[in-house]
């Protein structure tokens, strides 16, 4: 390195210092005060140039100073801080005293001696220590902390030179450094990085350390890590830029601090124990006490903390603004509390959100202007955050949308006028898949068939799962006829087979279409049309259908019918007729069939079978049971009362009610509360719901049987009537559906009931014929061997009035003894 260069570099090391640098002649004159110095000591440059240095000193150094300094000069006698470096006191221009530590050096120039200072303010780290330590000042903490190195490297990180400060502090000879790379006086975490950071930085990227100065982490010779600050100042020379980097050593300052916290054990016993994370921060920001909380959860070791800059350990992005509200904190007049929500980076890069409160300590003793705080990680609570602001808007199973999600996503579509079709799609007997194979294998399945329709569908489109097995589709259309061949596309695709944990499962699906803005506007109204259009469609077993008025006035007039049902259930608005049952050859009464009627205000008379039916599809089949069951029991115990001798009324039971558990225990109850026999009670039941054979189904029929209460097949041979299942079942009756009695002229029809007759006289169960309407009939049914039966050659359905009269006039024929 030749003259000009050296010079190059002393000036840049002398004006990039962090510390102040002064030269004083053998007389004590200051020769040179570098712009650190000025800002030390706030004098200006010429103020000093020319002056005795004392004038930097406080009593008893200013007036012992030269004393000491002819001493050394004249006599040779010994100096205490030449080549070693010593904390002292200095003054300002202010008069103000305040700590440094002292580092001199001696150089010749000719027969000239002077004397170079280094003078670096101690002032931060006095007023940290005292902070926590009433044992003494920070002055006497520093006493034996080393002489800041100095080390220059090029743009490579190739290092041009290193001080003897440097050589003390890092373990290392000037000749075993200069000429290799800088990172190998670093820990491996950041070595690694530093070449990447440097080039970076020459590209035009951000610095994080030039000009600002850092706490860092470095590596000794012998491989022990400690911390330091570093301060980094950049120098063009005609070789290319230098960078001068000053070293201060922080290990006594946070030896220092890690004693204070083991001496704070009675305070630590309590907040080391607490979760949330805590820690004061010095007037710099450093750390000055952590808890275990905080090292734990960014998974650093306590001690090492210590001492560092808590922006170490919050994220990049978001330093900036910690430390502008931190800087305001502190320049506040009054004391203040913050609170804000910060991302901290862990030592594996890992995000911890924590919801920070800062408070300043102002004041307080021993605080010292302190900041302290605590934080509670809320990382979880923003995950759950997140997860659940994705559950508002996406089905948590399939990731498709859900409704609310569907219709935010079409209320902001960038295209208004586009038209879409709504397709509503439902899978069949995905219950019975549930049943067989469990909810975990529905649930794969689910899973696949969104996979599947999300691969067919055009772009634009947004698919949805409402819930259970129905998916909703929006697909841009351009006319009719090609969304029909789409949809009938769908329909075969969904069809083909699955492969779910090695089994084949065939489903198939059933689809309703509404269109936009063709059928409406509103698309909570489009999703209802398409549902209901998919309804039509399952009703007619359909693969698909496109909605039409005609659905509407239908699903309106079924809504109406359910709406006005339960109101007649609730003010018991409906009423109940019987119909007599007559022994063929006897023409003696045996019984009668309770039938349920309704005759609403502004639906007028509404047919059984139709209102019958919509009961069942809404749940409420059992509550009409149970109605017309108390209802006739209510009646026959007046008769009974009364002195009447009333035959036993027969209550048709709902499909779904009769597999009830409960079911036998209510009718039994029922009876019991009125009062009244089992005999005068009898149920039906249809074919379709004794062919089910379920367990349920079976312990009513079991439970029926043991009570007395007789049971008949209600509409037999409209089903799959057979031998097989009406053996095992504990029944008292069938009943011939009256659409094989009307014909019996029909051959067939005759073979039907003939066979019919046949298979109840071999299991021993009498046989009721429904619908006689001529006395051919009757005659026939009674050669054939049918034993009872009803329609309206004996009697209409009649009121409990005119049931009632019967009664009397019977009861009046009979004679009196």
């Amino acid at each position: 390195m030749d003259t000009f260069e050296l010079s190059q570099l002393q000036d840049a090391i002398v004006h990039c210092a962090v510390d102040a640098i002064i030269v004083i002649d053998q007389k004590g004159l200051i020769c040179f005060f570098s712009p650190s110095a000025e800002k030390l000591f706030g004098y200006t440059s010429a103020e000093c140039v020319g002056q005795n240095v004392r004038m930097l000193m406080p009593e008893p150094f200013h007036s012992e100073h030269d004393s000491y300094l002819a001493n050394y000069v004249t006599r040779g006698m010994s100096a205490k801080i030449i080549g070693s470096g010593r904390n002292v006191r200095g003054k300002r221009k202010d008069d103000s005293v305040f700590p440094m530590h002292l580092s001199v050096g001696e150089a010749k120039a000719g027969v000239k001696r002077y004397f170079v200072g280094i003078c670096h303010d101690l002032t931060a780290y006095e007023a940290s220590v005292k902070a926590h330590l009433s044992l003494r000042s920070m002055q006497d903490a520093l006493l034996e902390a080393a002489v800041d190195g100095i080390i220059s490297i090029d743009e490579w990180g190739i290092v041009q030179s290193f001080n003897r400060g440097a050589e003390l502090l890092f373990g290392y000879k000037k000749h075993e450094v200069i000429g290799q790379n800088v990172s190998m006086l670093m820990t491996a975490a950041h070595g690694s990085r530093h070449d990447s950071y440097l080039q970076n930085y020459k590209g035009g990227g951000k610095a994080k350390i030039i000009g600002i100065g850092r706490d860092v982490q470095a590596q000794r010779k012998d491989g022990s890590v400690f911390p330091m600050h570093l301060s980094v100042g950049e120098s063009h020379t005609e070789h290319g830029r230098l960078f001068v980097g000053v070293c201060h050593d922080l290990s006594e300052f946070k030896a220092v601090l890690q004693r204070l916290t083991s001496a704070e054990q009675r305070y630590r016993d309590i907040v080391e124990n607490q979760k949330e994370f805590i820690c004061r921060l010095s007037k710099n920001s450093r750390l000055t006490f952590v808890n275990n909380a905080f090292g734990r959860q960014l998974n650093q070791q306590v001690f090492q903390m210590l001492g560092i800059s808590i922006f170490e350990f919050i994220h990049a992005d978001e330093r900036y603004n910690v430390e502008s509200l931190l800087e305001q904190m502190r320049h506040a007049e009054l004391p203040q509390t913050i609170s804000l929500l910060v991302r901290m980076q862990g030592a594996d890069n890992s995000i911890h959100w924590v919801d920070w409160t800062f408070s300043t300590l102002t004041g307080k003793a021993n605080s010292v202007d302190e900041i302290q705080g605590v934080g509670i990680d809320i990382t979880e609570q923003i995950k759950a955050k997140n997860h659940a602001k994705f559950l508002t808007n996406f089905d948590a199973l399939t990731g498709l949308l859900n409704r609310d999600g569907l219709l935010e996503q079409f209320n902001r579509r960038p295209d208004k006028t586009q038209a879409y079709a709504v397709l509503f799609i439902d899978s069949h007997r995905f219950r019975l898949i549930n049943e067989k194979y469990g909810h975990d294998f529905g649930d794969l399945m689910l899973i696949e068939a969104a996979h599947r329709l999300q691969s067919m569908l055009p772009e634009g489109s947004f698919a949805c799962r409402p819930g259970a097995d129905d998916y909703i589709l929006l697909v841009p259309v351009e006319d009719r006829s090609s969304l029909l061949c789409f949809a009938q596309y769908l329909v075969e695709q969904c069809a083909e087979p699955y492969w779910l944990a090695n089994q084949k499962i065939s489903p198939s699906v059933c689809i309703g279409i509404s269109t936009y803005p063709d059928d409406d506007t509103d698309l909570n109204v489009l999703i209802r049309q398409a549902e209901s259009a998919m309804f039509a469609a399952k009703q007619q077993a359909l693969p698909l259908s496109m909605y039409h008025e005609d659905i509407h006035n239908a699903l309106t007039r079924q809504l109406e019918i359910e709406q006005g049902l339960r109101l007649a259930l609730e003010q018991d608005l409906l009423s109940v007729v019987l119909q007599p049952k007559y022994h063929l050859l006897s023409k003696e009464l045996v019984g009668y069939e309770a039938l349920v009627r309704w005759h609403d205000a502004e639906l007028g008379f509404v047919a059984p079978d139709i209102f019958v039916a919509v009961a069942e599809a809404v749940n409420l089949g059992k509550k009409l049971d149970c109605w017309v069951i108390k209802r006739a029991l209510q009646q026959i115990k007046l008769w009974r009362q009364a002195g009447l001798q009333p035959q036993p009324v027969a209550v048709n039971i709902t499909a779904k009610h009769f597999s009830d558990p409960a079911l036998n225990q209510y009718v039994i109850n029922k009876l019991q509360l009125m009062e009244l026999p089992a005999e005068c009670l009898q149920l039906e039941i249809t074919e379709g719901v004794a062919m089910d054979n379920s367990p349920a189904i079976l312990e009513n029929l079991n439970a029926f049987r043991s009570a007395g209460i007789k049971v008949a097949i209600d509409d037999f041979g409209t089903g799959y009537s057979s031998l097989s299942y009406l053996t095992s079942l504990p029944i008292d009756y069938i009943k011939i559906d009256k659409t094989f009695v009307q014909a019996l002229e029909n051959g067939n029809n005759l073979s039907l009931v003939k066979a019919m007759l046949a298979m109840a006289q071999a299991i021993d169960v009498a046989v009721i014929a429904e619908g006689i309407e001529t006395a051919a009939q009757q005659d026939l049914l009674a050669e054939l061997g049918c034993e009872f039966g009803q329609g309206y050659l004996y009697a209409r359905p009649s009121s409990f009035g005119d049931i009632e009269r019967q009664l009397c006039a019977i009861q009046q024929s009979v004679p009196q003894h």
